[in-house]
């Protein structure tokens, strides 16, 4: 089985018909169907803000797409303090800016004790260089 770790961006593009990349995720959702998908916490914190939790519809179909049985949970909580550091040292020091959740996804990326095949998301930019070193697909 293939694992597919998934950005926030997927899932804006999936349930938010206002969403730029909403034309551009069916085939990514198509490939869903036969992997698993490992979901990062903060992901799920940064999807169901205020403006995802107050469309019914989109809540409810997100709600129903989580409970799925290809679908799993990943704990952050041994990346946090290093993605907070990572966040702060990439946006002041290096001038590259990179959110703290998208430290715990590189963070994630880079530990060789998750099996990731792909990395879902729109934002190539942030991850291709960790996803080449570990030879991580990009979808």
């Amino acid at each position: 089985m293939e694992y597919v770790l998934v950005d926030t961006g997927i899932w804006y593009a999936m349930f938010d018909p206002r969403d730029q990349h909403q034309s551009n995720v069916q085939e990514i959702l198509d490939y869903f169907d036969y992997c698993h998908l490992i979901l990062p916490w903060p992901t799920l914190y940064e999807t169901l803000r205020t403006r995802m939790v107050r469309n019914y519809t989109a809540l409810l179909s997100f709600e129903k797409y989580l409970k799925r049985p290809n679908v799993s949970f990943l704990d952050d909580f041994s990346y946090r303090e290093d993605a907070m550091e990572m966040a702060f040292l990439s946006s002041l020091a290096t001038r590259r800016p990179l959110s703290m959740v998208d430290c715990v996804i590189r963070l994630i990326l880079d530990d060789i004790n998750i099996k990731i095949n792909y990395l879902a998301t729109f934002n190539q930019g942030d991850f291709i260089d960790i996803c080449h070193k570990r030879q991580i697909e990009i979808m």
